[in-house]
């Protein structure tokens, strides 16, 4: 604690000095009083402040990444995720430039770096753009050191990408029967099995990779998603997406018998003129790593050609589930659950208004107006 200083006219300076959080750096400044006492006060203020863990209100846009990134991220995100946040923020530090201070960035020059990018990228990389941009600044709100986020309401748009191939994010109930009748009388292999699995569960990609046989329990016909494959550095098993809890789904019994013909296929079959090799993961190639999202999508997309179903990615079916439930008339929390995220994730991204969807909301909305005798 700094001691406060008597002027010669009397009056009471101090210099409180604290280490800021994000800078790293020793901020310091002198201020005047009436009194001692007022002096201390001040002092006792800004202390508090800093340990709350209050900034500078000056810090630039490029020291509060480094500091976001370090304390808020990196402890807690896979490094794909990590990957894509790096990418997202050069563009921002290229915008605004890293010496730009965090508080003077605006609604109105936020939305001119959104419109800008919208020019030359797709809706969906400038939302990624704006949804990591405006992560960072809710915590620099909530660390005090910028009064709102410049961020929310802002708008965005994107290019439309001519896609060599047609392709769809969602199935409806016709092709998934198609793709799925096509998949299951196509030869065996890791990826066809794996698909399946995806079919039935709506699993991630990396907890598909990551399931070993020890967390399949047939008998009860329950599966035990308790973490995933890291496939981008290619080192094991990890936590879940986001350290999520793990949980345990129960599946149709027919997805069981699919497991045990692929078990089956896998002690027996010669792949590549070599003896599959055992391993603790399921879905494996013949090195005994598990196989890659690449092969995955691979087979999906010779099997869609073969199925005459547009084009989808291993992700498809995790909204493909997520929408069929809603259809069931499923519980939205037994759906989150279900598929490991939250209910607003749910809705935001995975439930889609598939035709078949509207048809039923659209029956529904009729019967309820039939029997209150509306119509």
């Amino acid at each position: 604690m700094a001691k406060p200083k008597k002027l010669a006219n009397g009056r009471w300076q101090i210099r409180p000095r604290y280490k800021d959080i994000v800078t790293g750096e020793w901020i310091g400044g002198k201020r005047t009083f009436d009194t001692a006492a007022e002096a201390r006060a001040y002092e006792a203020h800004v202390i508090a402040e800093a340990n709350m863990g209050h900034s500078s209100k000056t810090v630039t846009l490029g020291k509060y990444y480094a500091h976001w990134l370090e304390l808020y991220k990196k402890p807690f995100v896979e490094k794909r995720t990590i990957s894509r946040v790096e990418v997202d923020m050069k563009h921002a530090l290229t915008f605004f430039t890293p010496g730009k201070q965090l508080d003077m960035i605006t609604k109105a020059n936020y939305q001119l770096w959104l419109n800008t990018e919208a020019r030359t990228h797709s809706h969906e990389t400038v939302r990624t753009m704006h949804t990591t941009f405006k992560s960072m600044m809710e915590n620099a709100v909530d660390e005090g050191i910028i009064l709102r986020n410049p961020c929310v309401g802002a708008r965005f748009t994107g290019v439309t990408r001519k896609l060599k191939h047609p392709k769809q994010t969602v199935l409806d109930i016709h092709d998934y029967k198609l793709l799925l009748n096509q998949i299951l009388q196509s030869p065996d292999c890791a990826s066809k099995y794996a698909c399946i699995v995806q079919a039935f569960t709506g699993m991630r990609i990396g907890e598909l990779l990551g399931l070993t046989w020890s967390k399949i329990n047939a008998s009860e016909h329950k599966i035990l998603i308790d973490g995933q494959y890291d496939y981008m550095e290619n080192s094991g098993r990890i936590h879940l997406k986001d350290h999520t809890r793990p949980r345990e789904i129960t599946v149709e019994a027919s997805l069981f018998g699919y497991l045990n013909d692929y078990r089956h296929w896998e002690q027996t079959s010669v792949y590549g003129s070599k003896v599959v090799p055992m391993s603790q993961y399921l879905f494996i190639g013949d090195d005994g790593l598990p196989i890659t999202p690449n092969a995955v999508n691979k087979f999906l997309d010779h099997q869609c050609q073969k199925a005459g179903v547009t084009r989808i990615t291993s992700h498809a079916w995790r909204r493909t589930q997520a929408t069929m439930m809603r259809l069931a008339k499923l519980d939205d929390k037994f759906i989150a659950g279900f598929l490991g995220h939250t209910v607003e994730t749910l809705e935001k991204y995975y439930v889609k208004k598939t035709d078949d969807l509207k048809r039923e909301n659209l029956t529904l909305r009729q019967a309820f107006l039939t029997d209150q005798g509306i119509i």
